[in-house]
């Protein structure tokens, strides 16, 4: 099958203390605007147009119906690889996905078969590819589906901050992170005047310091923030030196449960304080909202170290995957290749 044809065709079958009290950091927050409420929209990255800015014109999408009513969908994005390989791996700037489903109503036990059967359904419309990965998002609570199909099953783990007052939040914290923030505090002024651009610019420009290849290109970056503010769903801050220059800037995105923290730069020059400021400040306008802060992961001991300062608790999140021999020779040759260039 060709799938760009698959893709073209799949692609639109859904439309879609704290900082100074004169600083607009520091303003009330906003109740976010149409956010993904539904059963089949369960995170801001399952809603069109967040892939459509992520992936414009690549994603495509299992849906399942009965009774003329959608009751499953899976976002998915098929990529080709070298040696004419296949991967079915999360888009760019989706961090969590998986199917979203809505089993109805009934007995919490024909309630599990439905959700099961619509999984499997969904699962099975996607084409067979050398590597399929993806992290489920928080209502998966089980992949038995996924096992039962011969794929892997693993578990990753990220940070929650749950809503509460500011000050109790405040007060769970490490005091050695407190001490962090109340010294930026002294030294950054935490500002969401900063624009996708400028952030796009500035994350990039730390990259290239740090002799590092980037993950996302400006183009997408922009791209993605864009459209996240201008729906009131995103909000990018900036620590500002009393100069005026930026020490570090964060980018946040939330739906109608959960605010993301998604992207992250700091110049090399500066120290974790500017990067534990803008996070306090994400976490109170998180809270304010009456949502809760996803620190996105927790990938190695010094992130796990940092973000455990910040209160909150560790939560498990499912990873399914399958991969071919020939993918993984493939994927070995290039990280021997990768580590030589290096």
């Amino acid at each position: 099958m060709d799938l760009s044809v698959l893709k073209s065709r799949n692609a639109r079958l859904v439309t879609s203390a704290a900082p100074s009290s004169d600083d607009p950091a520091s303003a009330p927050p906003s109740r976010c605007s149409e956010p993904g409420t539904n059963l089949l929209n369960p995170t801001i990255f399952h809603e069109s147009w967040w892939l459509d800015a992520a992936v414009p014109g690549q994603w495509s999408e299992a849906t399942v119906s009965a009774g003329g009513k959608l009751v499953g969908r899976f976002p998915y994005l098929i990529s080709k690889r070298a040696f004419g390989l296949t991967t079915c791996e999360m888009p760019d700037f989706v961090h969590f996905l998986g199917p979203a489903v809505d089993e109805g109503s009934g007995a919490p036990c024909n309630r599990a078969l439905k959700h099961a059967q619509i999984v499997r359904e969904l699962y099975e419309q996607i084409p067979r590819v050398d590597n399929f990965y993806q992290r489920m998002h928080r209502g998966i609570t089980d992949v038995m589906v996924f096992a039962e199909a011969g794929l892997h099953t693993l578990v990753n783990f990220t940070f929650e901050i749950a809503p509460a007052p500011e000050q109790r939040i405040w007060s769970e914290m490490r005091d050695k992170t407190r001490n962090i923030i109340r010294r930026a505090q002294e030294r950054y002024t935490a500002s969401d005047r900063i624009s996708p651009a400028e952030f796009a610019a500035f994350y990039e420009a730390n990259i290239e310091k740090a002799g590092h290849d980037s993950y996302y290109d400006a183009e997408g970056i922009t791209r993605i923030c864009t459209a996240a503010v201008d729906r009131g769903r995103g909000r990018i801050l900036c620590a500002r030196a009393a100069d005026g220059s930026i020490s570090a800037a964060i980018f946040c995105a939330w739906d109608a449960t959960t605010c993301y923290y998604l992207l992250s730069t700091r110049d090399r020059g500066q120290d974790h304080g500017a990067t534990a400021l803008l996070i306090w400040e994400a976490i109170r306008h998180a809270s304010g909202m009456g949502l809760i802060f996803d620190f996105d992961g927790l990938y190695t001991r010094g992130n796990r170290v940092f973000f455990t300062g910040f209160g909150g608790v560790t939560r498990p999140r499912y990873v399914v995957c399958r991969n071919t021999l020939p993918y993984r020779l493939v994927d070995r040759l290039g990280r021997t290749l990768g580590r030589f260039r290096r």
